[in-house]
């Protein structure tokens, strides 16, 4: 059973500037990590990548929910007790579904290290699973994003989302033709994060035709469904809705309303995996496809997430992943609570090619070192 739970609000560097909803990301990023301990003295881990654009939520109020409430309503309870746990977290607060997310997840690593299997396999899920990655190109700058998209092609990429919307439709129109220009071959998706209009949406349909997009994402805000069921009535390309996806619950009445192709589904938004398991059903029952969305996680976070997704009987293909290998550096830290340097996350999804497989060890497959918490290594 539980024993503790620990948490590190961290600062993690980022390598390069990019567009996250509404707001750009550079500089550092704060992160909380969760550490669990049983009473045999195994240890799981867990992360909140509390972006406020994303999860609504503050770092700081991320961890002071996890301290004040959620641990120590967990304290005595059977980690594999994955139901039991979550029944415990939603009678002390409601919502919060970042922070239960991290928890979650660290009671996942920790139940499946104490069976000696992949976290994969407590979900019902493959261990064979792998994804490719989707690169998402924010740049304003058509030439930018012609030498962007060449580069990361030579790497392995064959998926592009090009962030549009908050530039003018005409700089957009040549953004989109300068990617397809630059990759030929590539699939190319369109992201507004609720940042579209119709009249912008009307100059981008025949150049986002000719370009051969797959599909346009969350071109209004969450709540605007409305806008949504008025668009589909001229505005032929498919939909996907990233936002607008928040609880299996709301979800339900969303895909009812019939304004979507497919949805992008977070681990942390989610609330975690039992959430990516609930939304991925929903979606089924309505034939609507699951992209893999992210937060800002590590490749910590990306592991549990990956476990979850491994249940998913199909996917669209291409996922939100790419994020700690290119843009988050999660093999050092800088010392949002004084904390040492430390080695990083260790482990996480194996990347080839643009290709990431899931970890075969016993849990999620990544680790994050114990001088993060204060705590020294063991001998």
């Amino acid at each position: 059973m539980i024993k503790s739970i620990t948490t590190a609000l961290l600062r993690l560097p980022l390598r390069q500037v990019q567009m996250r909803g509404s707001a750009a990301v550079s500089g550092d990023q704060e992160c909380v990590f969760v550490r669990m301990v049983n009473d045999s003295g195994t240890v799981g881990f867990g992360e909140a990548s509390a972006w406020a654009v994303f999860s609504e939520q503050s770092a700081t109020a991320v961890k002071s929910v996890i301290d004040e409430l959620l641990s120590p309503a967990l304290v005595g309870v059977e980690e594999a007790d994955r139901h039991g746990v979550q029944r415990a977290m939603d009678a002390v607060v409601p919502g919060n579904a970042v922070a239960k997310a991290a928890v979650e997840m660290a009671t996942l690593d920790l139940a499946s290290k104490s069976a000696g299997v992949p976290a994969a396999y407590l979900l019902g899920g493959s261990t064979n699973f792998e994804i490719a990655l989707s690169y998402s190109i924010s740049s304003f700058d058509p030439d930018a994003v012609r030498d962007i998209a060449r580069k990361k092609d030579a790497g392995g990429y064959r998926i592009f989302k090009l962030k549009v919307g908050a530039a003018e439709p005409t700089t957009d129109v040549r953004r989109i033709r300068s990617l397809r220009a630059a990759v030929p071959d590539a699939a190319i998706r369109l992201d507004f994060n609720g940042r579209g209009t119709e009249p912008g949406l009307r100059v981008l349909l025949d150049p986002a035709r000719e370009a051969g997009v797959e599909f346009c994402e969350q071109p209004f805000p969450a709540t605007q469904i409305t806008r949504l069921e008025r668009l589909r009535t001229w505005f032929d390309l498919p939909l996907s809705l990233d936002e607008s996806v928040t609880d299996a619950g709301t979800l339900e009445g969303l895909l009812a309303r019939g304004v979507c192709e497919f949805i992008s589904i977070k681990y942390g938004r989610a609330g975690g995996a039992q959430g990516v398991i609930d939304m991925s059903r929903a979606a089924a029952r309505y034939g609507v496809g699951v992209y893999c969305g992210g937060l800002n996680e590590s490749r910590l976070g990306v592991a549990a997430a990956m476990h979850a997704f491994s249940t998913v009987g199909t996917l669209v293909p291409g996922s939100d992943f790419y994020f700690p290998f290119e843009v988050l550096d999660d093999t050092g830290v800088s010392g949002a609570t004084g904390l040492p340097e430390a080695t990083g996350v260790i482990g996480g999804p194996v990347l080839q090619s643009a290709r990431l497989s899931l970890p075969r060890s016993p849990g999620i497959g990544a680790r994050l070192p114990d001088s993060w918490f204060g705590v020294e290594a063991a001998a």
